[in-house]
């Protein structure tokens, strides 16, 4: 690229996934430098509108307090000494070998982030599960978006959003809940409260009355903790007044004949006992989404999610969605609001837990297997056991001996953990504790053995994916500082010095891209086949994405042969939709309300409230800038 010109991007900070573009002009030293930022108006997620954060990314990028350089720190307590990259690459290399070795693949851990771009999520889990032979990968995403994905799988067969930002400017009832979209995505707000003054309604659920709730038409301030007695108590109704969609659930579901009788024990007296909430407010809330029909939606983020029973939440709203039709249409559908740039990609990347590439598991065999095939490894090679339960018991296992080596990269963990003394004694116990990141004095960084210089947002190409399943470009147009490398190089580069450098050659993010472009899962319909950089320079594209597609593919799900096999029904008919379960069908689940002391007897540390005034804060690692900084105005992702 030239020292001057224009590039389109998209935003680094939440999952909203603004598109941008970036004025670049040369510095007083002749370096590229980005002068100016503004909204793309050409992109789907944001028409041009960018929030604080956004518009000020500029300034995030002169930040000072980079790592420049690899650091090695000679005994644990004492500073860190600046070492050649080749020499620091080499150490974790050699160490993370040895470690393997001595103790097993998985006395070895990685933690990673919604932060890294697609590419570089990608091939962290690839070398961890397939070439380190360790299923110990878990990702800060395990904090926030695990239990939406579990419900979205339970329900409909597989993880996202069946619909789409589309569904914004056509929905008649929003209901939000446990989601203060006002601070936390002003863009989607806005074009939420768009619709809203043109007629539309909004039900707002929360404990707290936050700047979204201010807005609404209706104010749910229910007690903490009874989101299922609230949705079982308007499901209760809906069927009481009739105002089902019987031919979707006969045609489209399965599981409704458990739902009547279960749902009994949900009258509004019971509902509003148990949530504070008065029975008029009740039925109000039921009769706007019976008056929507099927045009209805409901976002989502936090305030379900971190739950003892997160999954089952999501679980009982989609109830609702299904119960009502209102889903795989335009203006309606479940959208779980996600809180970082890419945690939708490292979701289909497989970055925690079980995951594979592609919306697969290392507990299917045929996913395995194909997994096998297209990283050239022998069968057998993929293990189908998931020992870890999460980022709390992975520092846990590490705190207790059984994970020796842990490599962060592109978070921080002792700033944005809820239980901040586990972290701190797993590593502390760690024989080596590897920290990638793009500054030098982190929370986490001032306890690691080994730092790897990594460049950020506007230093790397790669790709991010939104919240609506949207695939936008960000590339290189200024110059990281020093030694620094992008986190797909780095990662990588320590592959290479580890022995398999020939599943690891790669000379540009695009050539990883290609590589995982042949991941398209025809059993959960996620494809990118027909995506490329190439294709990407020109805007942005939502997947599934089939050789041919549109950019813009908002609804899921549709039975039409292209990313998902035809489903043809035993009497010959072609539904209109196929959810990828092995009926084709999605499930209704009958969760019940259960006060917490029955789901957890354990005195358990109450997390922080992450605020902040005037800019939208949509994650722990997200606080004030993004990348979690102990300088609060040098925070960004990458």
């Amino acid at each position: 690229m030239t020292a001057s010109g224009t590039t389109r991007t998209v935003c680094s900070y939440c999952g909203v996934g603004c598109g941008m573009v970036l004025d670049i002009a040369a510095g007083p030293d002749g370096r590229r430098r980005v002068s100016r930022v503004k909204g793309d108006k050409a992109h789907p997620a944001n028409r041009g509108r960018l929030c604080t954060k956004g518009a000020t990314s500029a300034d995030m990028l002169a930040a000072p307090g980079r790592l420049g350089t690899a650091r090695i720190r000679p005994r644990r307590g004492g500073e860190p000494v600046d070492v050649g990259l080749d020499e620091a690459v080499g150490t974790v290399a050699h160490r993370l070998r040895s470690i393997i070795d001595e103790h097993g693949p998985d006395a070895v851990a990685l933690y990673v982030s919604g932060q890294l771009t697609l590419e570089a999520q990608y091939l962290a889990n690839k070398l961890a599960k397939g070439f380190l032979g360790t299923n110990q990968i878990e990702s800060n995403s395990r904090l926030c978006m695990a239990s939406a994905g579990s419900g979205y799988k339970l329900s409909l067969g597989a993880d996202g959003p069946p619909g789409s930002y589309d569904d914004f400017d056509h929905a008649e009832v929003f209901l939000v809940i446990g989601s203060n979209m006002a601070d936390c995505h002003p863009i989607l707000f806005l074009r939420l409260m768009e619709r809203v003054h043109a007629g539309a309604r909004l039900i707002v659920v929360d404990p707290r009355r936050t700047a979204t709730a201010e807005k609404a038409d209706l104010f749910l301030q229910i007690r903490p903790g009874t989101d299922l007695a609230l949705l079982n108590g308007l499901l209760h109704l809906l069927v009481e007044g009739g105002h089902l969609d019987e031919t979707f659930i006969a045609e489209h579901t399965d599981g409704w004949d458990q739902m009547p009788g279960f749902l009994a024990d949900y009258p509004p007296s019971t509902v509003a006992e148990r949530t504070g909430l008065t029975e008029a407010d009740l039925r109000r809330a039921a009769e706007w989404i019976a008056d929507a029909g099927a045009t209805w939606m409901s976002c989502w983020t936090m305030g379900l999610n971190q739950s003892t029973h997160g999954t089952w939440n999501t679980n009982a709203l989609i109830n609702l969605h299904l119960a009502t039709g209102a889903i795989c249409r335009r203006g309606a559908g479940p959208f779980s609001l996600t809180g970082q740039p890419n945690a939708m990609g490292g979701r289909e990347m497989g970055y925690m837990g079980p995951g594979l590439p592609g919306q697969r598991s290392v507990q299917v065999e045929a996913d395995r297997a194909f997994v096998e095939r297209q990283w050239d490894l022998p069968a057998g090679t993929l293990r189908p056991d998931v020992d870890g339960q999460g980022t709390i018991e992975m520092f846990q296992r590490m705190a207790a001996g059984q994970i020796k080596a842990c490599w962060i990269i592109c978070t921080n963990p002792v700033a944005s953990v809820g239980n901040r003394s586990t972290v701190l004694d797993g590593l502390a116990a760690a024989e080596l504790v590897v920290v990638q990141d793009a500054y030098a004095d982190t929370e986490t960084a001032t306890h690691a053995d080994v730092l790897l210089p990594a460049a950020m947002w506007g230093e790397a190409d790669g790709i991010m994916i939104n919240s609506e399943r949207n695939l936008t470009l960000t590339s290189a147009v200024v110059d990281p500082p020093g030694a620094a490398l992008p986190d797909w190089q780095l990662i990588a580069r320590v592959a290479a010095a580890m022995g398999f450098a020939d599943a690891f050659d790669y000379a540009s993010a695009e050539e990883v891209f290609a590589e995982i472009r042949a991941f398209h899962n025809p059993a959960t319909g996620y494809d990118l086949r027909g995506v490329s950089y190439e294709r990407l320079r020109a805007g942005p594209v939502q997947w599934p994405a089939a050789p041919g597609s549109a950019d813009r593919n908002p609804i899921r799900y549709r039975n039409d042969g292209v990313s998902q096999p035809l489903l043809e029904r035993a009497d010959g008919t072609l539904p209109a939709l196929r959810f990828p379960t092995p009926t084709g069908r999605a499930m209704f689940h009958p969760r019940p309300h259960l006060p917490p002391a029955e789901l957890s007897r354990r005195r358990l540390p109450v997390p922080a409230e992450h605020r902040a005034a005037g800019a939208p804060v949509a994650h722990p690692d997200q606080d004030w800038q993004g990348r979690e900084t102990q300088q609060a105005q040098s925070r960004t992702v990458r």
